[in-house]
């Protein structure tokens, strides 16, 4: 004969902010030639010129990635011409790079940064300290009731993790800052210059909540 083990069920939910692991700065730029592969970022000149730029920044080449090409062709009565528009991602895991990556694209005449996605998983510090908290409250509050009802905590039974949605809907799963390169017309200074002391990251909220089961004597 067996007997049923006492529990009692504890729920506790935490909120915070954590910041960005990474980024993928993505840009277009326009060429005169259509190069397929990853030999347009060596053989396309334009292309060529912005790796060279990000990679003297500390960026390693195999970070920049292209990911595609669209050829637009326009005809007139007594002309043909042809461009090619390129579309580079570049991904920076060291954040202190993002606007360095910013100077160079605003220093190449036929490059546009279209937006900034920000990639937050692997944040681990900040999701470590909001469980801490939870499962601090949640001792706290399964010891007050276990004084209320006249038991013993025993132990943990079990311990069950959720993540919170966002209490502000967002579009996607990464968030994506765009900023129009207006700063071409400033050459007299830089990017990295006029946002010094810019947090240019931004931060996420995020939430967990922790579900525990605690083994309880005395009832």
């Amino acid at each position: 004969m067996t007997t049923q083990e006492s529990v009692l069920h504890v729920c506790e939910q935490a909120w915070g902010e954590i910041t960005p692991r990474a980024a993928d700065v993505h840009v277009t730029l326009t060429a005169d030639r259509l190069f397929s592969g990853r030999a347009a970022l060596a053989n396309a000149v334009e292309l060529r010129l912005l790796v060279e730029g990000v990679t003297a920044r500390g960026v390693p080449e195999d970070a920049i990635a292209l990911e595609g090409a669209s050829l637009d062709v326009s005809t007139g009565l007594f002309t043909r011409s042809s461009s090619v528009t390129y579309r580079v991602r570049i991904h920076l895991t060291d954040l202190d790079r993002v606007t360095e990556v910013l100077d160079v694209i605003a220093g190449c005449k036929r490059a546009t940064m279209t937006r900034i996605a920000w990639d937050y998983t692997g944040s681990t510090a900040e999701v470590c300290s909001l469980l801490a908290r939870c499962a601090a409250g949640a001792l706290s509050k399964a010891t007050a009731l276990a004084v209320a009802l006249g038991v013993t905590i025993a132990g943990v039974h079990a311990i069950h993790e959720d993540e919170l949605a966002e209490p502000v809907p967002r579009s996607g799963r990464d968030h994506e800052v765009g900023m129009p390169m207006a700063y071409k017309s400033r050459a007299s200074m830089s990017i990295a210059s006029e946002l010094a002391g810019i947090e240019l990251a931004p931060r996420k909220p995020h939430g967990v909540r922790v579900r525990v089961t605690y083994r309880i004597a005395g009832a």
